[in-house]
């Protein structure tokens, strides 16, 4: 027994230099530190996408910012950490659960919805909205004729704009956006690289 647990610990601490070869192959390995490092993609997520358990997946990764190669931390520029929206939806306070959750829910908060201002005629407000608070139709998609990213139209205003007709109160918002809406609807960053 002694001599089992002595074996397994060296095992452990000579870590992918001894014992069995990696399950993941140099390009998965780095794939899935990048998606880690992003901060973007949880563990599951990424083991989903590699089609592989999460455990093996975990052990690959590494962890700690300090253990990078000093190259890398030398060529890193100092900047704040990146501010994670917050886990409640802003409009109807859901609270999500479970963490599959908590990242479906960041990624549908990240997405602008653009409605008709109740208060003020010929106004438009943006609100993000989780799954629980998700306007139905009609909705329409900005799209940047470069990424295709952009925010979503809900409402009456949705259907002028499925309609071709681009309402003037939404293009008065788009361009506050600093986005560009001729010729082409082109999202802040193109709209600067197009100049």
């Amino acid at each position: 027994m002694a001599n089992t647990r002595e074996g397994l610990a060296a095992a452990r601490a000579r870590g992918r230099k001894g014992g069995r070869p990696s399950k993941l192959s140099p390009d998965q390995i780095g794939l899935a530190q990048r998606l880690y490092d992003a901060g973007e993609h949880t563990v599951a997520q990424i083991s989903g996408m590699l089609k592989l358990p999460r455990t093996t997946v975990y052990g690959h990764l590494n962890k700690r910012q300090m253990d990078r190669a000093p190259a890398e931390q030398a060529s890193a520029v100092v900047t704040d950490p990146p501010v994670r929206p917050p886990r409640t939806c802003p409009t109807c306070g859901h609270e999500p659960t479970t963490r599959a959750e908590a990242a479906h829910q960041r990624a549908d908060l990240a997405v602008t919805w653009v409605h008709a201002d109740p208060n003020r005629r010929g106004r438009v407000i943006s609100r993000h909205h989780c799954r629980h608070c998700e306007p139905g139709q009609p909705a329409f998609d900005i799209a940047c004729s470069v990424c295709g990213d952009g925010p979503i139209i809900a409402g009456a205003l949705a259907e002028q704009a499925k309609n071709g007709n681009l309402a003037e109160p939404v293009r008065r918002w788009l361009t506050a956006a600093e986005w560009a809406v001729t010729p082409d609807l082109l999202c802040p960053g193109h709209a600067y690289a197009a100049d």
